[in-house]
C-alpha cells in the first residue's frame, strides 16, 4: 500500500518543480557575458526602484509547503515555511494572513500581534488586520490597545454598527459607563432596530443601578426581536427586582412557544413558591414531568418541594420507587434522611450503607450514619466505623478525618485525636478545616496559644474562613486583647455568615470589652433571636446588664442562663453571679 502522506509529499514536490520551471528557469547555459550584463541590469533596476527582488516561485514553493505541513498539524515547521516564503516575498498579503493565523493556533499570542502590527504599519487602511489584533490585545489583556484599535477602524468605517458594540462592550467592562452609553448610542444611531444596541445598554443601566432604564431598554429589545433566550433573562431581571407577576408572564410566554423548556418552567416554579404557590408549583411540575426526557430528575424536584414543606411521606413515596429502579445516591440520601426524621433509625442505615464511596452523597451518608449511632449511644460503633472507612483509598477525605477526630474530643480521648489530626495532616498537608478541628482540640486540651497558632494557618490558607476568624477574634476579646482586631475579625466572619447567632454573641461580647455597652447589649438580643436556647450567650448578656448597673434585667438573664446550662460547674457559676449581685 502506498502512503498516502509520501503520496501527497510526491506530488508537492512535482508541483513546485513544475512551478519553478514554468517561474523562467531555462536550460540553456548563459555566456560569461549574458550573466554579467544580467547582473548589471538587476544592479540598474534596484538602483532606480530601491526595491529587493523578489522571488515569487520562491515563495509560493515555501507557502505550500507551510499548507501542508499545517494542515499535518505539524505546525513549528510550518511557521518557519511561512516566513521563509515572507523572505522570498516580503509584501505577500496571503503569506502575512497566513502567518498570524497559525501563531494564533499554536497560542503564541504576542508572536501574531507583533505581525499583525507589521502589516498594520505597511498597510494603515487595512480593517480585517486591525480587527483581529484587535481581538488579541484583549486576549492579551493589553485593553487601552484594543480601545485604540477599535476608534481607529470606527473613523476608517464610521457605519460600522458591530465595532461601536465591541468598543462599548469593552467600555462596559472596564466601567467605564459613560464612554460605553455614549458608544452604544452611535451604534443605535446608526440602526434604530439594533437589537444588541438595546440589550447593551440595558445591561449596562443594570450594572449602573438604573433599574428603571435597564427595564425600559430590555423591553424594546424584546419588542425588536422576541427569543426565549431574551424572555428569561428579563424574567430573571425582573425576579431581582420582584416584579413576580411579570416575571410569571416571560416564562410563561416561553413555556407557550416550546412547553417542554425546563429553564423556563423551573424558573416559573421558583417564582411561584416565592410568592408560597406552592400548589400552582407543583402543578408547574408536574406538567414538565409528562414532557421530560428524563422524569426521574422533575420526581427528585418534586421530593425535594416536599421535604421543604414537611411532606415527608408524598416525598418518601416518591423516592422509594426512584430507589428501587436505580442507583441514585441522591435519592437514597434523601430517603434515608426522610426516614431519620421519622425516628426509623433502622431502615435509615440500611439504605444509607448502600451508598458507594464514589457517589456524591457519601460523605454526607457517612456524616447521617454517625449522627444516628450517637443518637442511638453507640459511639464506639461510630469511631470503628470511621477508623474503617479512612483505611480505604476510595471516600477517604479530611472532612471524615475531622469528624473521627471531633469524635474523639467528644469522648475525651484527646490523644486519638490528636493522632487522627496528624495522621489526616500528613496526608492532606494543606487543608484548611484539618487545621481548624486541630485548633479546636488544641482548645478543648486548654493549649490555647497553640490553637491560636493552628488558627491563623487556617486564615493563611483561607483568609475567608468564617469560623477561624470569629474564633480568634472571640478568643483575644475573651482574653481582652487585640480587641480592634478581634473587632475586625468578627465583623469580617459577620459578614460572611450574617445570620449566624453565635457570631453575633462575638461581636456584642467584643464590643462589651470595648465598653460600647449599648451595642454590645443590641448585638447579644439579636444573637438570642437567632439563638434563643444558647446559656453562654445569656450569660454574657447578664454581664453586660451588670456592667451598665441594670441589676434586675442581668438577674433575669442570669436566671435564664442558669435554666439553660446542664453541666454543673456552669450552673454554680451562674448562682455565683447572682448572689453577687445582691451586695450592688
Amino acid at each position: 500500500m502506498i502512503s498516502v502522506g509520501r503520496l501527497s509529499n510526491n506530488f508537492l514536490f512535482l508541483f513546485c518543480t513544475l512551478l519553478l520551471l514554468l517561474g523562467g528557469c531555462t536550460t540553456t547555459p548563459l555566456s560569461n557575458q549574458s550573466l554579467q550584463q544580467q547582473h548589471l541590469d538587476l544592479e540598474e533596476e534596484d538602483a532606480v526602484t530601491g526595491e529587493e527582488q523578489v522571488d515569487i516561485a520562491c515563495s509560493y514553493f515555501y507557502f505550500l509547503w507551510a499548507c501542508h505541513a499545517e494542515n499535518n498539524k505539524e505546525y513549528n515547521e510550518a511557521q518557519e515555511a511561512y516566513e521563509k516564503a515572507l523572505i522570498c516575498d516580503p509584501d505577500s498579503r496571503y503569506v502575512l494572513r497566513k502567518l498570524p493565523l497559525l501563531l494564533i493556533k499554536m497560542g503564541k499570542y504576542q508572536g501574531a500581534a507583533q505581525w499583525l502590527r507589521k502589516i498594520i504599519a505597511d498597510n494603515p487602511d487595512d480593517i480585517q488586520d486591525r480587527l483581529l489584533l484587535a481581538r488579541l490585545d484583549v486576549r492579551n489583556n493589553e485593553i487601552e490597545e484594543a480601545i485604540q484599535l477599535y476608534k481607529e477602524i470606527i473613523e476608517l468605517t464610521p457605519e460600522d454598527e458591530t465595532v461601536l458594540l465591541r468598543l462599548g462592550f469593552i467600555y462596559s467592562q472596564q466601567n467605564r459607563y459613560n464612554e460605553a452609553e455614549k458608544t452604544f448610542r452611535q451604534a443605535l444611531a446608526q440602526n434604530h432596530e439594533s437589537l444588541f444596541a438595546h440589550l447593551y445598554l440595558a445591561r449596562l443601566a443594570t450594572q449602573k443601578g438604573d433599574y428603571i432604564g435597564a427595564a425600559t431598554w430590555y423591553e424594546k429589545a424584546l419588542d425588536l426581536n422576541w427569543s426565549a433566550d431574551l424572555a428569561i433573562e428579563l424574567a430573571e431581571f425582573f425576579g431581582v427586582l420582584g416584579k413576580y407577576d411579570r416575571v410569571e408572564a416571560l416564562y410563561r410566554s416561553v413555556l407557550e412557544q416550546t412547553p417542554d423548556d425546563e429553564q423556563a418552567s423551573l424558573g416559573l416554579v421558583h417564582t411561584l413558591l416565592l410568592q408560597d404557590r406552592e400548589e400552582d408549583a407543583l402543578q408547574e411540575l408536574r406538567r414538565l414531568r409528562e414532557l421530560s426526557q428524563e422524569p426521574e430528575h422533575i420526581d427528585m424536584i418534586i421530593s425535594r418541594l416536599f421535604l421543604r414543606s414537611g411532606k415527608l411521606d408524598e416525598a418518601a413515596e416518591i423516592l422509594e420507587p426512584i430507589v428501587q429502579d436505580n442507583e441514585s445516591s441522591e435519592a437514597a440520601y434523601m430517603l434515608a434522611v426522610i426516614r431519620y426524621e421519622k425516628k426509623n433509625f433502622t431502615q435509615a442505615l440500611e439504605i444509607l450503607q448502600k451508598i458507594l464511596p464514589d457517589s456524591d452523597s457519601y460523605q454526607d451518608s457517612i456524616s447521617l450514619q454517625v449522627r444516628i449511632l450517637l443518637e442511638e449511644k453507640q459511639e464506639h460503633q461510630a469511631i470503628a466505623m470511621l477508623k474503617q472507612i479512612l483505611t480505604d483509598e476510595v471516600g477517604n477525605t479530611p472532612a471524615l478525618y475531622a469528624l473521627l477526630a471531633s469524635l474523639y474530643m467528644e469522648q475525651n480521648q484527646i490523644e486519638e485525636g490528636y493522632k487522627t489530626i496528624q495522621d489526616a495532616l500528613n496526608r492532606y498537608p494543606d487543608n484548611e478545616q484539618l487545621y481548624f478541628e486541630y485548633g479546636l482540640l488544641l482548645e478543648q486540651d486548654g493549649k490555647q496559644q497553640q490553637a491560636i497558632v493552628s488558627m491563623e494557618k487556617v486564615l493563611e490558607l483561607q483568609p475567608d474562613h468564617a469560623e477561624a476568624l470569629n474564633y480568634l477574634g472571640y478568643t483575644w476579646a475573651d482574653n481582652n486583647v487585640n480587641l480592634e482586631k478581634a473587632l475586625q475579625y468578627i465583623q469580617q466572619s459577620l459578614t460572611l455568615k450574617p445570620n449566624n447567632g453565635f457570631i453575633r454573641d462575638s461581636l456584642g461580647w467584643v464590643y462589651f470589652r470595648l465598653g460600647k455597652l449599648d451595642k454590645a447589649v443590641e448585638e447579644i438580643l439579636g444573637a438570642l433571636e437567632l439563638e434563643p436556647d444558647d446559656p453562654n450567650i445569656y450569660e454574657h448578656l447578664g454581664d453586660i446588664y451588670r456592667a451598665q448597673g441594670k441589676n434586675e434585667d442581668a438577674r433575669k438573664a442570669y436566671q435564664k442562663a442558669g435554666e439553660l446550662f446542664v453541666d454543673q460547674d456552669k450552673k454554680l457559676r451562674i448562682q455565683e453571679k447572682t448572689d453577687g449581685l445582691q451586695g450592688e
